[in-house]
């Protein structure tokens, strides 16, 4: 598992889909909720801000050299705890983030298009890609992702130049109308979203790359490239539908783009849908991945192939249960979501970085 070389091309591939993932679609609104018509100067400060955090994990992960985060949690703080955090990081951070992104997903999907469709028949065809994903192993994802990026961004940046009749400049004004304190918020919430969980890649970087000082500008370029994207739709959503249809639209993006007719083109909105159901699948697959990955080291198993089968089937049993409503997704991302992912993807890392450079500096790692 550990032969596997990823290419500078390939982690760029990787860490844009991820980064783009629930972002094109679903967090546009609840950052437009927060910082209203402010909303595009969240966006424009998610590369400057998660930059650092990005560095945060290179620089760990390079001082653990041949390690995954399970072992670097072992290294840091003993057998005993670095087994508790680890086991906690791959059950609740991990895997039980691939069934709620399946949610979205299937709900999505079965209430834009397939109304009439079972949310678990949905869920079961988004599960045996998964599973497959994983059965072909980390090459072919990424291989899959080199294509998608591509395809994706083109598509997306399409959508929003067909869009630009559709604007209205006065819906960005006043600026800082309600001061820093909205725009701080929904700051937490996007990094929450797009930045925090990038701790999903020290699972396989740079473990599975073949020079980590290259890799790490394919990983930065990859997570900027993302984040302009992201920033892309939320302020195109905020001049086209205004901060309160943008804050009120539980798909705010799709529903932009339904409004571009120009000619013959039309029906735009699946582009946006076939474009985050695409970065979405990278997203979940990665969520995945690492759990499995996890859960093989924690068990001291010698292939993560044997158990993506029943942890599929698991992802696919609790997709339907996470989340009981429309509206609990909502409360749970915004609440405990934050706080889970803010201890593992922020104070962890910086605290493991700490104690880490402590040890070299006495000898003892």
């Amino acid at each position: 598992m550990n032969t596997i070389k990823l290419s500078d091309h390939q982690v760029f591939a990787l860490a844009g889909n991820f980064t783009m993932g629930t972002a094109i679609i679903a967090v546009t609104a609840t950052v437009a909720d927060y910082a209203k018509q402010d909303a595009w100067i969240v966006a424009l400060l998610a590369p400057v801000v998660g930059l650092p955090l990005i560095w945060v994990y290179h620089y760990l992960m390079k001082l653990h050299p041949g390690k995954t985060l399970i072992e670097v949690y072992y290294a840091v703080f003993g057998k005993v705890i670095g087994w508790i955090l680890a086991a906690y990081f791959v059950i609740f951070v991990c895997l039980l983030s691939a069934p709620n992104i399946i949610f979205y997903i299937g709900n999505f999907v079965q209430t834009q298009y397939m109304t009439e469709t079972p949310l678990y028949a949905l869920h079961f065809v988004f599960v045996i890609c998964l599973m497959v994903g994983l059965l072909y192993g980390l090459e072919a994802i990424a291989r899959s992702s080199e294509i998608s990026i591509f395809i994706v961004s083109g598509l997306i940046i399409f959508a929003m130049l067909m869009n630009l009749p559709n604007i209205n400049p006065k819906n960005l004004l006043p600026v800082l109308e309600e001061g820093f304190t909205p725009i701080i918020k929904a700051s937490i919430q996007l990094a929450s979203n797009i930045t925090w969980p990038c701790i999903i890649f020290t699972m396989f970087y740079p473990l599975n790359t073949v020079n980590t000082n290259k890799t790490r500008n394919s990983l930065f370029i990859g997570y900027t490239w993302g984040t302009i994207i992201n920033f892309i739709c939320i302020i195109m959503s905020v001049l086209v539908l205004g901060s309160t249809i943008t804050a009120r639209s539980q798909y705010p993006t799709y529903l932009m783009a339904k409004e571009i007719s120009i000619g013959i083109i039309s029906r735009v909105e699946a582009i946006i849908s076939f474009s985050w159901i695409v970065t979405e699948t990278v997203r979940v697959t990665f969520y995945f991945y690492a759990a499995v990955i996890g859960i093989t080291r924690l068990l001291g198993l010698s292939d993560y192939k044997k158990i993506v089968l029943p942890l599929g089937l698991v992802s696919l049993v609790f997709s339907g249960v996470t989340y009981p409503d429309t509206i609990y997704p909502g409360i749970y991302d915004t609440t405990m979501w934050v706080a889970m992912i803010g201890v593992y993807g922020v104070v962890l890392p910086i605290l493991m970085l700490i104690i880490t450079k402590i040890k070299i500096r006495i000898g003892k790692l």
